[in-house]
């Protein structure tokens, strides 16, 4: 007969729930910093894990899905097949704004009531007593839980000046090169202190966050650290339903326009601004770190994007309450084919029922608020659970279509292409199409060689303009440009800034004819080159034959973005603004086209 233990920690703290959150729900950290080895997948079947380690001999168990209600409470249920315990339910439930809890339940193994009440293996009953389990728990002190990981310590077993003197020369290095110097004492810090776990998968958009600096300063950055050799790149393929991680590639060149993720048992599309992550790691010359290293193989904060994952048995209801972010969020039941999409605002309901049955959910977007309470009733007869997701992406993600985008990227990894033949979706891209106007004419007017300095300087101009927006310049054509944003906005400031410049450069002034397109799109590899194809390049490449020169010319998707308006109200004088019909080479109907003097 298996002995039951039941144990229960709880700290006071200031914090609240939703900035405990974070940190409590790492359950990765938390076991490395409780002492326990690290952990290895066997294998999945029907959702449930098949994990193990070695403590010190061989321990194995399955371990059901977490459950969780963001920001209050999580646990998880672990069946061992081999060693000490028969089960252990628990997990670290923030309660309130002032009550941390930690209340594991444990069995051991023992099949056979041995003597005094032990369990067979009287060796591993000490390992389940208060005191043995306090003292690996009170490792990671409440103090703890407010230091992120850039605080961590390092795990290296190098001395002080063996860790430093490479980084140190790398760090001169880049900075005498133009690097930003404040990214580099940041980054310098954090590989000099950060723990293992925590330079494991370096996200640069949410370490300029934490440090306070603009996002693309440090990206451009990390790229520049890659090329000297501080730093390794990698391209991250993320699964569409769990969010995890489901290949991890060194090169652009391994990506493939499909694949499959192991956990989720489901093969998907690629798409490059959606669930391709460019990460970091440091290069082993620099600090050697295993990144298949894990302490726990899931946990709620591997799936942020998961506010609630839940099981409702058969015939029942679960009350919860939870925090949501103004925006768009899908519900989900195990069982049930759809989802039910949901609004959440700040005058949404506040309280609000959602049943899983066989009238399946329902076609309208419901209104929710941002603090509801909430039912889940199952009106079925199997065990459901009920998921609600975020299905917007997280914006802390560099996705490789950020980088791709970015000029550094292209001088400095011009190599990184992806396979010939291979054509993965982008699924939205700012291009950008110029023509210098009357060339031919100012070879004939001012000469040969005159004429040729004009023209180089204008290209200097336009690549310098477009890399301070964040874009590239993916090829050249005789006089004109290809160039690819992330934001239409970005598009619209930098030609406003190459026509002013070439405006006030010599005479006669050079004019400049641009067309901005944005929308769905085809990366492929040209020539060696990261190129675009597709609808919507056709439709930005005629676009400069409509103007005159001076102007930009640009589509309804780029006259509709909120930022362009605003650009254009704060920029574009009085009445220079038009709107016309443009019949495109290839297509059947006239387009809606925008006019601007710049």
């Amino acid at each position: 007969m298996a002995q039951e233990y039941h144990y229960t920690w709880t700290w006071d703290l200031a914090s609240t729930p939703e900035a405990l959150w974070p940190l409590v729900s790492d359950t990765n950290r938390f076991n490395r910093d409780t002492g326990l080895p690290p952990m290895q997948m066997l294998g999945i079947q029907n959702g449930v894990k098949r994990v193990k380690f070695k403590f010190p001999v061989r321990v194995e168990w399955e371990e059901e899905p977490f459950e969780w209600t963001y920001p209050y409470r999580f646990g998880i249920l672990r069946r061992y097949r081999t060693g000490p315990a028969g089960g252990n339910a628990g997990g670290l439930p923030p309660r309130t704004a002032s009550t941390l809890r930690h209340a594991p339940d444990v069995s051991s193994t023992g099949q056979t009531p041995p003597p005094v009440g032990r369990p067979r293996h009287c060796v591993w009953d000490w390992d389940i007593q208060p005191e043995t389990i306090w003292r690996s728990v009170s490792t990671v002190r409440p103090h703890r839980l407010t230091r992120g990981p850039a605080a961590g310590r390092c795990d290296g077993k190098k001395s002080h000046r063996e860790r430093t003197r490479p980084l140190q020369t790398l760090s001169d290095r880049l900075r005498a090169d133009g690097a930003d110097g404040k990214t580099l004492d940041r980054l310098y810090e954090y590989l000099h202190r950060a723990d293992d776990l925590s330079i494991q998968r370096m996200r640069p958009y949410a370490l300029a966050d934490g440090w306070g600096l603009p996002r693309r300063t440090v990206l451009e950055t990390f790229l520049k650290a890659t090329r000297a050799g501080m730093l390794d790149m990698y391209w991250d393929l993320l699964c569409p339903e769990c969010r995890g991680v489901a290949k991890d590639h060194a090169h652009l060149s391994e990506l493939s326009g499909r694949s499959h993720c192991s956990t989720c048992e489901i093969d998907f599309h690629v798409n490059l601004d959606h669930n391709v992550e460019v990460i970091f790691r440091p290069n082993p010359s620099v600090r050697a770190v295993d990144a298949a290293v894990e302490f726990c193989v899931g946990s709620p904060q591997k799936q942020p994007h998961i506010v609630f994952s839940l099981v409702v048995p058969p015939r029942e209801e679960l009350p919860i309450s939870t925090m949501l972010q103004e925006g768009r969020y899908r519900l989900r039941a195990s069982g049930l084919e759809g989802t039910q999409n949901l609004v959440a605002t700040k005058d949404g309901p506040a309280q609000k029922d959602f049943h899983a049955d066989a009238l399946g959910w329902s076609t309208d977007i419901q209104p929710i608020g941002l603090s509801p309470y909430i039912r889940l009733l199952n009106r079925t007869d199997f065990t459901q659970t009920f998921k609600l997701e975020r299905t917007a992406w997280s914006d802390q993600a560099a996705t490789a279509a950020d980088v791709t985008t970015l000029q550094v990227f292209r001088d400095l990894f011009s190599s990184e292409v992806l396979r010939p033949e291979e054509e993965i979706s982008v699924g939205s891209t700012a291009l950008m199409f110029t023509d210098l106007r009357n060339s031919t004419k100012l070879y004939r007017e001012i000469g040969d060689a005159p004429a040729f300095g004009r023209v180089r300087e204008h290209f200097e101009i336009l690549e310098r303009s477009i890399a301070a927006e964040g874009g590239a310049i993916i090829k050249t054509m005789g006089d004109s440009i290809m160039g690819a944003f992330r934001k239409p906005v970005s598009a619209l400031r930098a030609i406003w800034s190459v026509q002013k410049e070439l405006a006030a450069r010599g005479v006669p002034p050079l004019l400049i004819k641009v067309g901005i397109h944005h929308g769905p799109c085809i990366a492929v590899n040209l020539n060696d080159r990261l190129d675009y194809f597709g609808s919507t390049v056709n439709i930005a490449a005629r676009l400069p034959g409509f103007s005159s020169g001076g102007e930009a010319i640009f589509t309804e998707s780029i006259r509709n973005d909120p930022e362009v308006l605003e650009f254009l109200e704060r920029n574009a004088a009085p009445n220079s603004l038009t709107r016309f019909q443009g019949e495109l080479r290839g297509y059947d109907k006239p387009m809606e086209l925008w006019r601007v003097k710049v």
